[in-house]
């Protein structure tokens, strides 16, 4: 149950460390988009098990 939280933390981080210390985060646009919708996903399934 938790563990798409982990994963979310994890992610923002690359997001991060991507948009402000590396600077390339156009470069990596195909993985922004898979996470963002692995994001949306998961939010979905907490959506319908938690109402």
């Amino acid at each position: 149950m938790y563990l798409p939280i982990g994963f979310f933390i994890v992610f923002m981080g690359w997001f991060l460390y991507r948009l402000l210390i590396k600077k390339d985060l156009k470069r990596n646009l195909n993985i922004l988009y898979v996470g963002l919708t692995f994001i949306g996903i998961w939010g979905l399934i907490y959506y319908f098990l938690l109402y």
